[in-house]
């Protein structure tokens, strides 16, 4: 009797681990699918009608995040933008600045880990020179990796800045203690 009922609890167990991590995958399929569809049409406007930009639909990428190194491409939405949410995409810091503003601080932030949200789950693979590329307002910006480091996590971030250049910084989570940072100088910019 014993061994019937440690049985079926096991049976439940995997029953349930096996329905989390199939809806988890279903929704990262789904995720995908979307992101890709909306990444086309993000350039489809760019090269079709530039008047679009000054009034975007609110479910439009107003820029894309693209990583060759780890084949990675995710749009970015405007930062008040109810769909410019942690928990669902990458997202522009608040204290971001845009590509196009002078000697700009770009920062962009996302989850890594294991779950259908962790899009940046792949940035522990890049190295110093590896290439970060953004489009935004028909312009695609070439970065260049320059730092990459790890601070304790602690709800808040301090990030140098070099007022003379052009950055992008991209910050995940680390396990649970700390955040991976990197640093990107720009190093090139052409209209696309």
């Amino acid at each position: 009797m014993v061994r019937k009922s440690i049985t079926c609890i096991s049976l439940l167990f995997i029953g349930c681990g096996i329905t989390y991590f199939g809806l988890d995958y279903h929704n990262q399929l789904t995720s995908l699918s979307t992101n890709e569809l909306l990444v086309e049409k993000y350039f489809e406007k760019e090269k079709t009608n530039n008047k679009q930009n000054s009034n975007p639909k609110k479910n439009n990428y107003i820029a894309i995040l693209e990583i060759p190194k780890i084949k990675f491409k995710r749009g970015l939405y405007k930062i008040d933008n109810p769909l410019s949410n942690i928990d669902k995409n990458i997202i522009f810091l608040d204290s971001s600045d845009m590509p196009n503003e002078k000697n700009s601080r770009v920062i962009i932030v996302g989850h890594s880990g294991a779950t259908s949200n962790a899009y940046f789950k792949n940035l522990y693979k890049l190295k110093k020179s590896n290439n970060l590329l953004l489009y935004y307002d028909n312009i695609k910006y070439t970065y260049k990796i320059t730092d990459i480091y790890e601070v304790v996590k602690n709800g808040t971030l301090a990030l140098e800045s070099n007022k003379d250049k052009k950055m992008l910084t991209l910050v995940t989570c680390k396990g649970n203690t700390k955040q991976l940072v990197i640093v990107a100088t720009l190093t090139k910019q052409k209209k696309f």
